[in-house]
C-alpha cells in the first residue's frame, strides 16, 4: 500500500489520505546566487494539509495497479490510516516509505516531516550573469515606460560650467589699488595735483 500511495502521490502531486488528511507536493522556487554564479534547482516538499479530499482517484489508481476491486482496495485504505494513527500513539514517529514521517506535535495535531531528497537530485545550475552594456531595454519607473538609455542619460550630472568674473574682478582691482600706491609713493614728498613746479 505504501509503494502505491508515494506512486500516486509523485504522480498526481496530491494524495488524499481518509482521517489523515491531504499530502501534496509543492515546488520551493529556484533561488539565484550572485556571487557564486550559481542557480539552485527548485526543491519539491511533500506536506500535510488537515483537510479532508476526495479518495476516487487514489482508489482507481491502486486498484488499477493491485487489479482488485475497488470496494477492497477503499476499505484496505481506511484500515491502512487507521492503522497509521495507532501507531503514532504507539511510537514517536511512523514512517511513510519514499514520503516521510508522521508524528503527533506538543498540541496533539498529526504533523508530517518530509523526507530529503539526495544532493544529488538537486544539483545547482553555473550561471554567469551577462551584461550588455550597450544594449537599449524597456523599463518600468513607477507607472511609465521608458528606456535604459534615457534613465541613465537622465541620472548623468553634467557639470555646471561655474562664471567667476568676480574672481577676475578682484584681481584687477587689487593690480589697479596696487598701480595707485605705486604712482603716490613714486613722487617723494611732492604733491599730486596741481603746480608740482617750486618757486
Amino acid at each position: 500500500m505504501q509503494e502505491q500511495i508515494a506512486s500516486y502521490l509523485f504522480q498526481y502531486k496530491t494524495c488524499p489520505l481518509p482521517g489523515l488528511g491531504t499530502l501534496s507536493v509543492v515546488k520551493s522556487g529556484a533561488e539565484a546566487d550572485f556571487a557564486g554564479k550559481l542557480i539552485t534547482a527548485p526543491k519539491p516538499v511533500v506536506r500535510l494539509e488537515n483537510k479532508e479530499s476526495d479518495t476516487t482517484g487514489l482508489v482507481e489508481y491502486i486498484a488499477n495497479v493491485s487489479g482488485d476491486d475497488t470496494g477492497k482496495v477503499s476499505e484496505a485504505l481506511d484500515h491502512f490510516c487507521i492503522d497509521l494513527k495507532k501507531q503514532m500513539k504507539v511510537q514517536s514517529t511512523v514512517k511513510l516509505a519514499h514520503i516521510g514521517n508522521f508524528f503527533v506535535d506538543g498540541s496533539g495535531k498529526i504533523s508530517f516531516k518530509p523526507e530529503e531528497l539526495p544532493a544529488s537530485f538537486l544539483q545547482p545550475v553555473y550561471a554567469e550573469r551577462v551584461i550588455h552594456p550597450d544594449a537599449e531595454h524597456q523599463i518600468l519607473v513607477g507607472d511609465k515606460e521608458t528606456t535604459n538609455t534615457v534613465m541613465t542619460e537622465f541620472f548623468t550630472e553634467v557639470p555646471a560650467v561655474k562664471d567667476r568674473w568676480w574672481i577676475w574682478a578682484i584681481v584687477l582691482g587689487v593690480i589697479g589699488l596696487l598701480l595707485v600706491v605705486i604712482y603716490f609713493t613714486q613722487l617723494n614728498g611732492t604733491p599730486a595735483f596741481g603746480n608740482a613746479v617750486k618757486i
